[in-house]
Formats: C-alpha cells, structure tokens, sequence
C-alpha cells in the first residue's frame, strides 16, 4: 500500500482513538448531565412551565422525526463530535481558518438535516390533510358530533393516515387527560404544531371549541375541506412544473460523480488509492470534495424547498 495512504489511514485513526477516549474520560459528567436535563423535564412537566426555547425547539424537531427515540443531550454530542473529527481533519490537510469554517458547517449540518427532515414530514403530514378532514367530518356527522369518539375512530381506522395518525393519538390521550381549559389549549397547539400548517391549526381549534364547549363546529370543518380540495390542484400543478429538475439534482449529479471516479481509475491508470489519497489527503481535493458535497447539499434543499411545499391554503 501506497505510504501516504497508510498516512492518512493512521492519523483518521489516531483521530478517533483520541475523540473516543475523550468521550470515555468525560462519560460520567455526561451521564450526570442527562440525568439533570431528565430531571428538569420532569419538574417542568409537573409544574406545567416550559423549558427553554432552544431547548424546546431541539427537542420538538426529535420527536418529529424519531419519534422521542433520539434525546436532545445525545444529538448534541454526537454534533460536536463531528465538528471536533471535522476540525483535526482539517487542520491537517488545509489551513486554520479554513477548516474552521468547514468544522462550522459539519457543525451545523446534522441540525439542518433534522430541520429539513422535519419538514418533509411535516409536508408529508400536510399531504394527508384532505383525507383527514374528509374523514372527520363523515366520522364527526356517524358519531353524533362528539369529538372524543370521532378522534378514537380515526385513530383506529386511520391506516391511510400514516404521520397524521400518531399526531391524533397523541391528542386524543392528552384531551382527554386535560382538566382544565389551558392544558386543552396547549393539547390542541401542539398537534397544530406539528404539522404546521393554516388547515391544521383550523382543524386544532375546531376540536379544541368542539370538547371544551360542545359545539357542532362541522360547518367550519366543511370550509377547511373546501378549501384544500381547491389547494391539491394547485399543488399536482407546481409538481409537475419541478420534476424533472428534481430528478436531475439527485440522481445526475451522485451518478457524474461516481462516473469520474471510475472513469480516473480505468482510463486514467489510477490506482484506487491513489485517488482516494488525492481526494481526501490533499489541500485542493479536500476542499474540492467540500465543495461538491456542500453544493450538492445546497441544491437538494432547494428543490425540497420548491418541489415539496405544503399542501395548504
């Protein structure tokens, strides 16, 4: 093997021996710190108040897409763990500030991931909005305008209602549970929150006025029906408009990629560590490689951006 490659191989090593025993040597403090953050989220849920933003804000994006399986003290670590690896790697093939404006990025990279991801799901959930209102209604109408029996129908028969469907349930648990007009207002917000859009914060205060007040809010229901059958129009139109542009940004691009690479190696008389040698363990491939990750990132966002945008009015 080439030496520069066992170079490279044995400093990414040493890398992540070093990061690692830091991790074992600092794992107390960490565990003592989850549990304090455990802690306060217990008192915070008991005396009703609300943590702090970012902290709020970190936890809601994990709970929308892992479903509270990742926790926030975990996410956070294994951030600063990239920017930590990101960062020696970087000072050791480019300059100072240079790798600490990519450690930056890396930094912040997993945060934007589970934003956007958030969103898609949020988009997803968005998706299911005529479905849904069209089956609350019918439900709303069979079960003699109550909305706790509505809610435990769609729960139980919602298999076309695969993101909205655990939103609901989440609801319906905490309505229920609800003995007083706040806690009932926070219920209704948070599932309105989590789909994020003018249909669902509609559909949130309807069944918040429909179990605090009893009243039959169907004709309010049919006007947000109404309404996101004119949206879904709309929406078929702009994405058939962004197709093609989004098939090309991700399956153009990664294939180009990978054809270079290959074309290098068998036309070229490249060694495959050698090229890899050249693309991770030299100044200019480094930030070459940066650069088409970061564009390619770039680009994908912004087709997610335009293509995929919410199915509201």
């Amino acid at each position: 093997m080439n030496p520069g490659t066992v170079n490279v191989i044995a400093t990414a090593l040493l890398y992540t021996v070093f990061t690692g025993s830091m991790l074992l040597l600092i794992q107390n403090q960490l565990k003592t710190l989850l549990l304090l953050i455990k802690t306060r989220r217990r008192l915070y849920a008991g005396s009703g108040a609300k943590p702090s933003g970012f902290e709020d804000h970190i936890g809601a994006l994990l709970d929308t897409v892992f479903g509270g399986k990742v926790h926030s003290l975990a996410f956070i670590t294994l951030s600063g763990l990239l920017f930590v690896t990101t960062l020696l790697v970087g000072l050791y093939n480019i300059s100072a500030p240079t790798a600490a404006a990519i450690s930056l990025i890396s930094l912040v990279s997993p945060y934007t991931f589970v934003r956007i991801r958030a969103k898609s799901i949020s988009r997803r959930g968005s998706q299911e909005g005529e479905r849904l209102i069209a089956a609350f209604l019918n439900q709303y109408r069979i079960n003699n305008y109550n909305v706790y029996e509505t809610l435990e129908k769609l729960v139980a028969n919602g298999a076309e209602f695969r993101v909205c469907k655990p939103c609901l349930f989440k609801l319906l648990l905490e309505i229920r549970s609800a003995g007083s007009s706040e806690k009932l207002r926070l219920a209704t917000e948070s599932f309105a929150r989590t789909i994020n859009t003018n249909w669902s914060r509609m559909l949130a205060y309807n069944i918040r006025l429909a179990a605090e007040q009893g009243m039959n809010v169907s004709p309010g229901i049919e006007d947000i029906l109404a309404q996101l059958r004119d949206a879904r129009v709309h929406m078929e139109e702009r994405k058939r408009l962004n197709a093609e542009s989004a098939r090309m940004v991700i399956f153009l691009v990664p294939a180009l990629y990978i054809g270079s690479m290959l074309l290098a190696v068998h036309f070229l008389g490249m060694t495959p560590a050698t090229l890899m040698r050249n693309q991770i363990g030299t100044p200019e491939g480094f930030m070459l490689f940066v650069v088409i990750i970061f564009l390619f990132f770039i680009n994908i966002v912004l087709i997610e951006l335009v293509t995929n945008q919410k199915m509201d009015y």
